[in-house]
């Protein structure tokens, strides 16, 4: 695929991403209420934030206790952040790294449902995650929680899986990273674990070793691995990140009208039905968006596989 076929089908998924917001927001204006005036305005609001954000977006969530606050110290050499034992973070903060805005967030699945929405309002703004767990691994109320935002809600191409405080554990490191890897794999079955970029690190050593210039420290904390697969990791979905983010925006608002549309009336079932026809219409595109950004890689590693095969064959030709 030519390098302007791709620019075309960006300026077609754009357009259509753009008639759908205008249609959606013809019908929050027409109903003239409080409610979804509001959300017609947060919706307003939160795309232009987006689109003047201009950075990539990442969002360290998952654990409470996992050590994500101490993971975006160590990477972003801030020694300010809040870190504790107890549940430290209690909003969403957002610091700059290697050109992404990185965001720190509340931990997930504790008692706090306050700690929840705001983390899955980050979630839904975000354009990557990265979920944190510690050498514990996954619980029962984590890993369905994990496979729920992984696979019900369709963010496993965006998420990368991080063990933290690997020292807290006993154990020669490469065996307990063979046994982490099949604990891990075993919860996620029927789902491969193979779909998630992966890290075993320990934040705190790598702090240490970097504040007392101490290089064992930095050598054993493994966090160099987690730079270079983030880095990685942004690279690689770094393009798609930008289409799925804002359409995932409007589907959080587009669910907002729709529970308060159901709330407040039980009388105009055609606006509801207006609005739910406008949802699926929504989630196609994102789905079709999503597989022919990846046909396009595929074609394009098969092109670079061909001349690769080229290339080997023509080793040792007098011709060359």
């Amino acid at each position: 695929m030519t390098a302007n076929n791709q620019d075309f089908l960006a300026a077609k998924i754009g357009s259509a991403f753009k008639k759908n917001l205008v249609s959606f927001d013809k019908l929050l204006e027409q109903e003239n209420k409080p409610e979804l005036t509001a959300i017609r305005k947060k919706l307003r609001e939160e795309l232009k934030i987006y689109r003047e954000q201009g950075a990539i977006g990442v969002a360290f969530v998952g654990q409470y206790s996992a050590g994500k606050s101490t993971i975006i110290s160590a990477l972003t050499g801030k020694r300010d952040i809040k870190i504790d034992a107890d549940i430290a973070t209690d909003k969403t903060s957002t610091y700059n790294w290697n050109g992404i805005q990185v965001l720190d967030t509340p931990g997930l699945f504790t008692e706090r449902q306050d700690h929840d929405e705001i983390t899955y309002d980050a979630i839904n703004k975000a354009d990557l995650l990265v979920f944190c767990l510690t050498y514990m691994l996954f619980d029962s109320v984590t890993v369905e929680n994990f496979k729920k935002l992984a696979y019900e809600k369709g963010y496993r191409w965006k998420m990368m899986l991080v063990i933290n405080k690997m020292s807290d554990e006993a154990g020669e490191e490469e065996q307990k990273i063979l046994n982490y890897r099949h604990s891990l794999a075993e919860a996620l079955k029927p789902y491969s674990l193979d779909e998630f970029p992966v890290c075993f690190i320990d934040a705190k050593d790598y702090c240490e070793g970097v504040d007392e210039k101490d290089d064992f420290l930095m050598e054993i904390s493994r966090f160099q691995t987690f730079i270079d697969a983030l880095n990685e990791f942004v690279n690689k979905r770094a393009a798609l990140a930008k289409f799925d983010t804002p359409v995932r925006i409007a589907l959080s608002c587009l669910e907002e009208a729709q529970l308060s549309f159901t709330r407040n009336s039980t009388n105009d079932s055609a606006f509801l039905e207006i609005l739910n026809r406008l949802s699926r219409v929504v989630r196609k595109e994102r789905s079709r968006i999503r597989t022919k950004v990846q046909n396009i890689g595929l074609k394009m590693s098969s092109e670079i596989a061909k001349e690769g095969y080229v290339l080997a064959s023509a080793v040792g030709n007098e011709d060359i």
